[in-house]
């Protein structure tokens, strides 16, 4: 227990540390971890804009999903596409070390499958039966846990004060089961088998939480900082779950099948910024509101469904329920927002700012008109 009480106080002295210190690539990065800090506890005086813009179209702009075999070539990829980008605002610059979605279940075996095309992976499902499952210890000594370890400590060691280092997507313990098991499968295992379903989520919780130390630390002992894939700083780590299955579930069965294990993401890691996405993923806005372990909700439109003023209705009750909130939203709704809402706990996150002179004006406007 005293060794595990001190490695925590190491984090957070070592995350404080880091976000008094400026970056080469963000002189103002002390400045913008303060911020961030005010958002957590609802107490910025204005909205923090988030995103980033290419300043050069002339270097390639993917995931270098090719090059994850090569951590050099890979690394000098990702770092020409960090110092070819403007940071808009409050979004401090980073390299994610990114193998696509819900990335646990690779960690455990589920064989990962890439799209150059569309940029993003999918992993073939590996529970066949609950009893084998069941019986089964969870190993986390994969091809990809190894992978990703090297990715993040050579990026790690690279960005030592010019960059933070973005962690991969890691999820929440219901998506990663549904990758494991089959989203179809798992939508009948509700109803029968619920107390499998929920124990197999408890047990995911704590592989999560082995791997979510495991890469915050490594990339701390390399003089880095990690971040999450949103770009919010913290002075104590925190999760961003994902739960896309929600979008399939109804409010009764999100608060019994999901929320258990969200919560208790949320209070190992020390702070929770939930990822809602989506008008199906909206129903279950309250009951976020209403669970004290999630500190802050971020919010995306959905594909279709694009716009976020829409759903100001939702903003304002997170609000009132003392959750800061980060919202995505088209470019040309960005100022209506900030001028909509509390700015204390908002921050906003505006889709396909195409130029750095935009992006200034942008700048400029929610500064102004908060």
């Amino acid at each position: 227990m005293k060794h595990e009480e001190s490695t925590a106080t190491w984090r957070l002295e070592a995350l404080r540390e880091l976000g008094s210190k400026a970056l080469s690539l963000s002189p103002g990065f002390p400045r913008i971890a303060s911020r961030w800090e005010a958002w957590w506890h609802r107490q910025n005086e204005s909205p923090l804009l988030l995103g980033s813009v290419r300043r050069s179209g002339s270097i390639r702009q993917d995931k270098a999903f090719d090059l994850l075999h090569d951590t050099q070539a890979w690394l000098a990829v990702r770092r020409a596409q960090c110092e070819n980008t403007y940071w808009i605002d409050a979004t401090p610059p980073s390299i994610r070390v990114d193998i696509g979605p819900v990335t646990i279940g690779a960690y455990l075996g589920a064989e990962l499958k890439f799209d150059q095309e569309t940029q993003t992976s999918w992993q073939t499902p590996v529970i066949d039966d609950w009893e084998t499952f069941e019986s089964k210890e969870l190993s986390l000594a994969g091809h990809w846990f190894a992978r990703v370890r090297e990715l993040l400590q050579a990026t790690a060691r690279d960005g030592a004060g010019r960059y933070l280092v973005c962690l991969p997507d890691l999820s929440g313990a219901m998506d990663t089961l549904a990758n494991l098991r089959g989203t179809e499968k798992l939508i009948f295992d509700l109803f029968e088998r619920p107390e499998t379903v929920k124990s197999a989520a408890e047990r995911l919780v704590s592989s999560w939480e082995s791997v979510f130390f495991d890469f915050y630390d490594l990339v701390l002992r390399e003089g880095s900082a990690p971040v999450q894939w949103l770009h919010a700083w913290s002075n104590t780590p925190y999760t961003l779950p994902t739960c896309d299955f929600n979008a399939l579930i109804g409010p009764e069965q999100f608060n019994e099948f999901c929320l258990p294990s969200l919560r208790r993401q949320a209070v190992i890691a020390g702070r929770c910024l939930f990822h809602l996405d989506g008008p199906d993923a909206a129903r279950h806005a309250t009951a976020l509101a209403q669970s004290p372990e999630i500190t802050a909700v971020q919010f995306t439109p959905g594909a279709g469904t694009p716009s976020a003023l829409a759903h100001l209705p939702m903003f304002r009750m997170l609000q009132d329920a003392e959750k800061p909130i980060l919202v995505l939203c088209p470019c040309d709704e960005a100022v209506e927002i900030a001028r909509s809402l509390d700015p204390r706990g908002l921050a906003i996150l505006p889709e396909n700012v195409t130029t750095i002179t935009a992006a200034k004006e942008l700048e400029t406007t929610i500064a102004r008109n908060s």
